[in-house]
């Protein structure tokens, strides 16, 4: 794999932390690409990315700090 991509909802606080807290990095931030899930119209996306040259440089051992 080259790249793995993840995105969330612009609102979802938690997954974007999440997604940060490993190394991902934002690429993007999408208004209104997704549908809301209650039927309220349409909800912002933001994107994120790891390289494989990033991952296995530096992330991966940032993750394997974090679960120890």
């Amino acid at each position: 794999m080259e790249r793995i991509g993840l995105g969330a909802y612009a609102e979802n606080e938690l997954s974007i932390y999440a997604m940060k807290s490993v190394g991902c990095v934002q690429e993007g931030f999408f208004r209104g690409l997704l549908l809301h899930p209650k039927g309220k119209g349409r909800m912002d996306a933001i994107l994120f990315s790891i390289l494989k040259d990033e991952w296995e440089s530096e992330k991966k051992e940032l993750l394997k700090g974090k679960l120890r």
